[in-house]
């Protein structure tokens, strides 16, 4: 849904301010919590700072990314300041509410051109959480492109040529060269009636005598300082925006930008690493060292993440973005620090070979980079790379969880080494591995029972006890006979968005109803459609897509089975084979069969840990999964 709004609807925005401290929180009493019932695995508290933590990393990235990048801007800005940048030059890089509310109205009537059906309140709301925050995040964007992207390539700065010579190469810098001139003399013959009538009606008409295919000329031509006054006294006017650049290439430049500048920034987001960098407390600490230790670390835990020494804390983010947190993502957050904490707490004090078998976060941080098959990497650098595999492929809401589910998974790895070289061990998993592995594929169609109001962007009232009473009476009537393609035009709701109508048609991830534009489906495929996740399956148990695509019957009608938003109902008509078996003998591909089983071992020994510590009451504030049948 990011693409309904264009490309400035940015997942990775700048601020227009650098991080200010927090006002302190009130204090809580030990058994309260802003999260529900307090959650506590074998004696041990999983405090609210941990959540607001893994909460502020995933729903809040956006924002965290906006604190990131500003720190990096007003940088650059104190560069040029110290360089001799008079008051009026700097004033320039920040954003009027004037021009704000300009590029807002230009984007919603381009949205409506585009989507004349949709909303487009509720769509700023289905991608950026409300209009108020996106409305912040693109001022932001706004001034970072100002400092680092501006509209004409002669006022880049020598960072953001560097960068972009060294990814994209020179030949880029003059194609951007080329674009801003031909929008530029574009922008000027909208407004010829004003050129003419305020004494540049010459320069015009010198402009538009260069033929088009004479690029190099009129970039020449631009450099002419009346070109400028021009552009300046319409822009008092409120009439210097010049038509935007290609969105692909403003996207690609900008992206290139920030993913260079985002490797070049120190930064910590592990509470050890952030308390070992920050500054030591002051004389106003306490003496004794354990009570000085612990204010240390008391201290990190407040903040999110450190930026160039620069604090950016937990409760800058958080507090914009609570409001719009859904009780499943809070859900979501908790159980997965609990499980983390678990498999810990069952890690703790075994050994391999005379050696702890649980990686620390100092050693994971040294360790894990040292993996890389090629280049030599730090840790932020080399789990920065990480980022569609986290997100896309596994279904990780951030970074920071992702590292930590890979510091516990590769210790529980250690743990089970006698296991992982057992063929024996391994071979009871090869049928369902070579089906993932080798692309098998299902012919399926599935009926989405709802319990979430997709185009209103909410949980509906009493979603699941009706989405339940309902997919039952589907299925009934299914098994009476009713006719299958009949009631999955009815009575699934799987959403799509309507297709633009101007400009590109996207026509891939579409949901057709549950029909899946009936073309079939490998697991992993039919896993994104039916919202699931590694993520999810580590943190729930099995999904619906592995019941269905390993055990459902061919032709035959299953369900309903629970899934993240509703109930499910499939059908299934065939099944092609894997392309190739895998072969244990082969190293590439035991790799892979290798993962597969320490994932499965890893999630069936959590969820093993998880339901005994809560039959037992040693785990608290976390409820038993009914999985997905849980009729």
């Amino acid at each position: 849904m990011l693409s309904l709004l264009g490309s400035f609807l940015l997942s990775v925005p700048v601020a227009s301010t650098a991080p200010s401290a927090p006002a302190a929180l009130a204090p809580l009493v030990a058994q309260d919590s802003i999260f529900g019932a307090p959650v506590v695995v074998h004696g041990r508290r999983i405090t609210d700072d941990e959540i607001k933590r893994f909460l502020c990393h995933g729903i809040g990235s956006r924002d965290l990314d906006m604190f990131k990048f500003s720190v990096m801007v007003d940088q650059e800005i104190e560069k040029r300041k110290q360089a001799g940048a008079t008051a009026e030059e700097l004033k320039k890089l920040e954003v009027s509410d004037a021009e704000l509310e300009r590029r807002i109205q230009r984007e919603r009537e381009d949205f409506l051109l585009r989507y004349p059906t949709l909303d487009f309140p509720t769509e700023v709301a289905r991608a950026e959480q409300s209009l108020e925050l996106f409305r912040e995040r693109l001022r932001a964007t706004m001034r970072f492109d100002k400092v680092f992207r501006p509209e004409n390539p002669a006022e880049w700065p020598e960072i953001t040529k560097a960068i972009i010579s060294e990814n994209l190469t020179a030949q880029w810098i003059d194609d951007e060269r080329v674009s801003y001139a031909t929008r530029l003399r574009r922008h000027f013959d909208a407004q010829k009636e004003w050129m003419h009538a305020n004494g540049f009606g010459d320069l015009l008409d010198s402009l538009n005598a260069i033929p088009v295919e004479a690029s190099p000329m009129l970039v020449e031509a631009i450099a002419d300082p009346r070109v400028g006054q021009a552009l300046a006294k319409l822009t008092e006017l409120g009439l210097g925006d010049i038509p935007a650049d290609d969105p692909i290439a403003v996207e690609a430049t900008r992206g290139t930008i920030l993913q260079a500048l985002n490797s070049y920034a120190i930064q910590y987001i592990d509470e050890d690493a952030i308390a070992s960098a920050l500054p030591p407390l002051g004389a106003d600490g306490p003496s004794a060292p354990k009570a000085r230790d612990a204010a240390s670390r008391a201290r990190a835990a407040k903040v999110l993440m450190l930026v160039e020494g620069s604090p950016i804390f937990t409760a800058q983010v958080w507090d914009r973005v609570a409001p719009f947190v859904p009780s499943d993502v809070i859900d979501d957050a908790k159980r997965f620090l609990a499980m983390q904490a678990l498999l810990e707490r069952d890690l703790a004090g075994k050994q391999v070979d005379g050696k702890p078998v649980l990686i620390t976060p100092a050693e994971f941080r040294e360790w894990w980079p040292t993996t890389a098959k090629a280049g030599k990497f730090g840790y932020m650098e080399y789990l920065q790379q990480h980022e569609m595999l986290s997100s896309q492929v596994l279904g990780f809401p951030s970074l920071w969880s992702f590292a930590q589910f890979i510091r516990v998974q590769e210790s529980f790895k250690r743990s089970i080494a006698d296991e992982l070289a057992k063929d024996d061990m391994l071979a009871p998993s090869l049928p369902i591995i070579n089906q993932i592995a080798g692309a098998s594929k299902l012919n399926i169609n599935v009926i989405l029972v709802s319990a979430y109001d997709f185009d209103h962007v909410k949980w509906k009232d009493n979603g699941w006890e009706n989405a339940k009473k309902r997919a039952l009476d589907i299925k009934k009537a299914l098994d009476e006979g009713a006719d299958w393609t009949q009631t999955l035009e009815v009575s699934s709701e799987f959403w799509d968005p309507p297709m633009p109508e101007y400009g590109n048609k996207p026509m891939q991830n579409f949901y057709f109803k549950g029909t899946f534009a009936n073309t079939p489906q490998t697991r992993n495929q039919l896993l994104g459609y039916l919202t699931e996740s590694e993520f999810r399956i580590f943190l729930y148990g099995p999904s619906v897509t592995d019941h269905v695509f390993f055990e459902q019957k061919m032709g035959s009608i299953a369900g309903p089975f629970r899934g993240p938003k509703g109930y499910y109902i499939s059908r299934i008509t065939g099944k092609t084979p894997p392309s190739r078996p895998l072969d244990l003998k082969e190293p590439v591909h035991r790799e892979i069969v290798l993962h597969h089983y320490l994932k499965n071992a890893m999630n069936a020994r959590a969820l093993a840990l998880l339901n005994a510590g809560i039959d037992a009451g040693e785990i608290k504030g976390i409820a038993k999964t009914g999985g997905i049948k849980d009729l």
